[in-house]
């Protein structure tokens, strides 16, 4: 009878494929509707989306949350004046202290009378990303 030699040949263990860490990670249509690439966001994308989403929400229009949202939606045909420009710089100071995820390093409201709007820019520190980012929002008013 012939004697089967078997050896186990001890090799390196693979490492694991080190993936990017992802601390934040959600979904949103958008992109899908506009250019066509999957619905996943993660990390800043998803963070902005999700701000995006509070400030376009209006208050009382989440269920059992009668608070929750801003004025903003409602500014469409309000005069653009003082007042109105500090109900949103007021509303979006608002939000960013709601979410924990951001903190806000410098936020300026400026009317645009040429275009009706008022646009606000935005630099918020991502705090658990580590990184800044800026961010700007147009709100369409109805003029002088």
């Amino acid at each position: 009878m012939a004697k089967i030699n078997q050896e186990t040949k001890l090799t390196k263990p693979l490492s694991p494929i080190k993936k990017p860490r992802v601390t934040y990670k959600g979904f949103s249509t958008k992109l899908w509707e506009q250019q066509g690439k999957g619905f996943t966001l993660t990390d800043v994308e998803i963070v902005k989306e999700d701000l995006l989403n509070h400030i376009f929400t209006s208050k009382g229009e989440r269920v059992g949350m009668p608070e929750f949202g801003t004025r903003i939606p409602e500014l469409a045909f309000e005069p653009l004046d003082a007042s109105t420009i500090g109900i949103v710089e007021e509303d979006l100071r608002m939000v960013f202290d709601y979410d924990p995820r951001v903190q806000i390093l410098l936020l300026d409201v400026k009317a645009l009378p040429n275009n009706n709007a008022i646009v606000a820019f935005c630099r918020l520190q991502y705090i658990e990303l580590n990184v800044e980012g800026d961010l700007r929002i147009e709100v369409p008013t109805g003029g002088n």
